[in-house]
């Protein structure tokens, strides 16, 4: 098997784990049952190791992970901002975690409108402040190379640096301006990679369409159409 066979079922398996995590949480919402809780709970004890097979983390941290947040039963939304300095330069992270390179963001704060915590996060993660002035596009985790335990959808805006100065957090080692040319890709989060390059694409031109991943649906009857009438 290949390396990128490899990366292709460690993040198949990582998403099947996460999707029955997804289920087992909304299954314990719905029921008082406690044998069928009981079996919830273990598919999520499954779930923890079917992920450690995957990336090799170690299974009782990731039981204790996922038993801490039984809330997770549809997708998290995240932000990112894409912000560019005078000089056309795009700004990055480079995250503390991993060591790569990324778009400052990270998740809202409960009552927190997405275009503030955009704004918020550049400024905790870099010591800039942004002016905030277009949504760009929503990621889908899953078909932009994310890795993560949850199904995220990511909202990148865009905007200009309008103040504050150069910091490293605990989150960073390191914050950078590049021109497109400069990007470090090699070292980049892949989940950011189609980002950038939409991020890059708008700044040339603000006409670019909002990015959404076109991923085609295919009707299929479900629950809710059980007994469902036409009316006349």
């Amino acid at each position: 098997m290949n390396e990128e066979s490899t990366i292709d079922l460690t993040v198949s398996l990582t998403n099947i784990a996460s999707d029955l995590r997804a289920l087992s949480n909304a299954g314990i919402h719905y029921t008082e049952d406690p044998y069928q809780i009981e079996r919830y709970h273990r598919i999520i004890e499954l779930s923890a190791a079917l992920t450690s097979l995957a990336n090799g983390h170690s299974a009782a941290e990731l039981r204790q992970l996922f038993f801490a947040d039984l809330h997770y039963k549809t997708p998290y939304a995240v932000v990112d901002t894409a912000l560019f300095n005078d000089a056309d330069r795009l700004l990055l992270i480079r995250r503390a975690d991993n060591g790569l390179w990324a778009l400052p963001g990270g998740a809202c704060d409960v009552g927190e409108p997405p275009v503030v915590g955009a704004a918020r996060e550049v400024w905790e993660e870099t010591g800039y402040v942004a002016q905030v002035s277009d949504f760009i596009g929503i990621f889908d985790n899953r078909f932009n190379g994310g890795k993560a335990f949850h199904h995220l959808y990511c909202l990148l805006f865009a905007g200009r640096a309008v103040g504050g100065d150069r910091l490293i957090t605990r989150e960073t080692l390191d914050c950078a301006w590049f021109a497109e040319d400069e990007i470090p890709w090699a070292a980049v989060t892949p989940s950011h990679l189609t980002r950038i390059r939409h991020a890059f694409a708008w700044h040339k031109e603000p006409t670019t369409p909002v990015f959404f991943d076109r991923v085609t649906w295919q009707p299929e009857a479900t629950n809710q159409h059980a007994g469902a009438t036409r009316p006349e």
